[in-house]
């Protein structure tokens, strides 16, 4: 028999993360970015790491093979932008303020780290797109500060 749903649902409740919002550009241009926490390094020879994509985020389809992308680690000031980007009524709003450096790849500006990465493969898995990335380049703040989920909530 298999796990009910919600028993796993509440065991993820205890898995802490990090909040990093991914930022990408379709072929076109058109900006999309989503809020994730399964977020993970895979490697560091070559430095690589995979993030998994719900199919019916509007994201989806940018993240293709080669593609660039952004995975910005939010540190804990910048909960205001992971909300915007994790309601999907707030689509059109993603962009419209001033977290952004949208010259080339988007990236939130003042992002506990910000990794920029190409897209390497991308495997579908049942709801969710995996993608792996290999890693371009990294900009770290100074000093630790990263905005924390666990239980439903933000933590302190």
């Amino acid at each position: 028999m298999p796990m009910p749903k919600e028993q796993f649902l509440n065991a993820m409740r205890f898995l802490a993360a990090s909040v990093s919002v991914i930022s990408a550009k379709d072929s076109s241009g058109k900006p999309y970015a989503m809020t994730a926490s399964s977020v993970t390094s895979l490697t560091i020879d070559p430095p690589a790491i995979l993030v998994c994509v719900n199919n019916g985020a509007s994201i989806h389809d940018a993240l293709v093979e080669n593609a660039n992308l952004c995975i910005s680690i939010l540190n804990k000031t910048q909960q205001e932008i992971s909300n915007i980007c994790s309601l999907k009524n707030m689509e059109s709003r993603r962009f419209k303020n001033d977290f952004w450096d949208t010259s080339d790849t988007p990236f939130i500006k003042n992002a506990q780290s910000n990794i920029f990465c190409k897209v390497d493969e991308t495997v579908a898995y049942h709801s969710h797109k995996i993608v792996i990335a290999k890693v371009l380049r990294a900009e770290n703040a100074d000093i630790f500060n990263t905005l924390m989920y666990a239980d439903g909530g933000y933590l302190d």
